[in-house]
C-alpha cells in the first residue's frame, strides 16, 4: 500500500470508530423463530445462566486417550506387516 492509501485507511478506521462510539440505537435480540422467545434470557450473563455440574467417573474400563493409543498401535502394527510383506526379497 502507498501512504495515501494507508493514510485513508486510518481515516476510514477513525471514522467506523466514531460511528461506532457514537451510535444510540440499542441492540436488538435477533428474531427468534415462534415459540421459542421463552427459553432465551438476552440480559443474563452466561456466568448467571449456567451451572456447574458433578464430575463423574469414566463408565468404559478405558479411557478415550486408552483407547486412541491403542487403535494407533494396531494401525502401526498392520502397516508394519504390510511394508514388510511389500519389500520381502523375491527369492524367498
Amino acid at each position: 500500500m502507498t501512504m495515501q492509501e494507508l493514510a485513508n485507511a486510518d481515516h476510514l478506521n477513525e471514522k467506523v470508530m466514531e460511528d461506532a462510539a457514537h451510535e444510540s440505537k440499542a441492540l436488538e435480540a435477533p428474531e427468534t423463530p415462534p415459540g421459542t422467545a421463552h427459553i432465551t434470557a438476552w440480559d443474563e450473563t452466561a456466568d448467571a445462566a449456567g451451572r456447574r455440574v458433578t464430575t463423574q467417573a469414566a463408565e468404559e474400563d478405558e479411557t478415550i486417550a486408552e483407547q486412541l493409543v491403542d487403535a494407533g498401535s494396531d494401525e502401526a502394527g498392520e502397516e508394519q506387516r504390510l511394508s514388510a510383506a511389500l519389500n520381502k526379497p523375491a527369492d524367498e
